[in-house]
């Protein structure tokens, strides 16, 4: 009895390792889809587009799944009452969303009063009336069949959580009692609909994650004991993703690469832990990963819009290394300002990130 418990507490310490360790790569592969997905470039670029696709889209757009798939199983593994989860996303979600959102609309502003034109989501701000103001904090002024951002567009992950924590008790006996025919529900639509299908996948991989809590099965441990398996899967789907899209095209490979999506958790829980277990780790990405998401998106779209409108041009080659020296730096930036925010405001930086 004693040596189980022994070894349910080990695994369960490496999970709260890699989980933690995750952070940061995930928000990583955000960066590396905004790099790509802020700006196009006009005219035929295939070879561009070719090349970039597994960094981009088959590896980038792993990041929110992968957090989804994350918040949902803490959400339901903690065992604070309702009431105290929802007051704790506050704190750490609603306020951090509230001001990121109110900051880069001062900036829009102070660009605006000292004599250039704003304009947000095709519309300039000297049309704008209270009302559309406050909305900037829910959508950017477009529905888009579910696919509404807030005014700082990669936070529409904040604002799904927060409503997933809002619904989770009903969302907790759907999972209960419907199971598994409630996730393949969720999963075909996902799968079935087109363009980035924000709704479906904020339930699918919240509620993957909160499977694993309802029915208390520790995720690491359950991939770790079929790792052949799902290191199979992940090695097959993201084949089939990438050759699918070089040879087929986005429409057709559409359902190949969601599929990919959701063998790459696996693989990524069980390379956290093979790091941890290793010692590769950082004591600073984690920390800064909060921040890195929330100042990295104003930093893609300066650098990319610059890149393209400058050297639309270029060969595709040159497009190709632009691309990942705009990853690098926008990474780098991201992490200066988080490391000048921890010295010098680290107040103002712990408000910010909901004190992670």
């Amino acid at each position: 009895m004693f040596i189980y418990l022994m070894n349910t507490n080990v695994i369960n310490d490496r999970l709260s390792g890699a989980i933690t360790w995750l952070r940061f790569p995930l928000i990583f592969f955000i960066i590396i889809l905004h790099c790509c997905t802020v700006q196009s470039l006009e005219g035929n670029h295939d070879l561009y587009y070719k090349t970039i696709y597994p960094f981009s889209i088959w590896l980038g757009e792993t990041g929110v799944p992968g957090f989804f798939f994350i918040s949902g199983f803490l959400f339901y593994l903690s065992k604070k009452s309702y009431s105290q989860k929802i007051r704790t996303r506050i704190r750490t979600l609603l306020v951090p969303y509230i001001l990121w959102n109110l900051i880069l609309l001062s900036l829009y502003l102070a660009t605006y009063i000292i004599g250039y034109p704003q304009i947000i989501n095709g519309r300039s701000i000297t049309n704008f009336n209270f009302i559309d103001y406050i909305r900037l904090f829910w959508d950017r002024g477009s529905y888009d069949n579910g696919n509404f951002v807030p005014l700082l567009c990669p936070l529409w992950y904040i604002r799904n959580l927060l409503i997933m924590s809002i619904i989770s008790p009903i969302l907790y006996y759907i999972i209960r009692y419907v199971r598994e025919v409630f996730l393949i529900t969720i999963a075909v639509w996902w799968l079935m609909t087109y363009n980035n299908a924000f709704i479906p996948q904020t339930i699918l991989f919240f509620s993957l994650g909160a499977y694993f809590s309802i029915f208390d099965v520790n995720p690491l441990n359950f991939f770790y004991d079929k790792k052949i398996l799902f290191l199979s899967l992940f090695v097959f789907w993201g084949a089939s993703d990438i050759i699918t899209h070089i040879t087929k095209g986005a429409p057709i490979n559409l359902q190949v690469h969601r599929f990919s999506l959701i063998f790459n958790i696996p693989a990524l829980l069980l390379l956290a832990d093979y790091c941890i277990r290793h010692e590769f780790t950082s004591k600073l990405l984690p920390n800064a990963a909060f921040i890195v998401f929330c100042v990295h998106y104003p930093i893609v779209v300066i650098l990319r819009k610059y890149c393209i409108s400058h050297l639309n041009n270029a060969t595709d080659t040159t497009h190709i290394v632009l691309f990942f020296i705009c990853i690098i730096i926008t990474t780098l930036s991201s992490l200066i300002i988080y490391a000048l925010l921890d010295r010098y405001c680290p107040k103002i930086k712990n408000i910010l990130s909901g004190n992670r």
